[in-house]
């Protein structure tokens, strides 16, 4: 599980200065970067490295409340399925401040080569984002 602190900037609200439900996705993906480097495997090295991408290839999101202008708000993302050739991740959306979740979410990654074409995560990769993945 990692955590990630988010503040709501203005460019991401709307008029009535409530965030816009995309920024949310921006949101989650920059706690899974975080969460795969706490792993030990960063995109840049999975890509540099090992020739392996994690484009998106399913995404889901639940908005319970607004989330609103310069409010600091927290992502937690788990990695929650780690396969031959798949991983899933998933988010929970929360004010610093506690209370209720603002929204919830998930992304399915494919593991594909330089070509785009589907490949295996390699054994050290796979080691390694096991060891973060959480059943919770």
């Amino acid at each position: 599980m990692t955590r990630v602190p988010v503040r709501v900037r203005y460019s991401e609200t709307d008029r009535m200065g409530v965030a816009y439900h995309a920024h949310y996705l921006v949101w989650f993906e920059m706690a899974r970067t975080e969460l795969m480097r706490e792993a030990g495997c960063t995109y840049r090295e999975v890509e540099d490295h090992d020739g392996i991408l994690f484009p998106v290839i399913q995404v889901g999101a639940r908005y319970l409340r607004s989330a609103r202008y310069d409010e600091q708000l927290e992502v937690v993302a788990r990695l929650t399925s780690v396969g031959r050739a798949r991983v899933r991740f998933d988010y929970e959306l929360r004010r610093v401040d506690g209370g209720a979740p603002l929204a919830s979410g998930f992304t399915a990654h494919a593991a594909v080569g330089r070509d785009g074409r589907p490949t295996g995560i390699p054994a050290e990769v796979r080691r390694r984002l096991q060891s973060r993945e959480s059943s919770e």
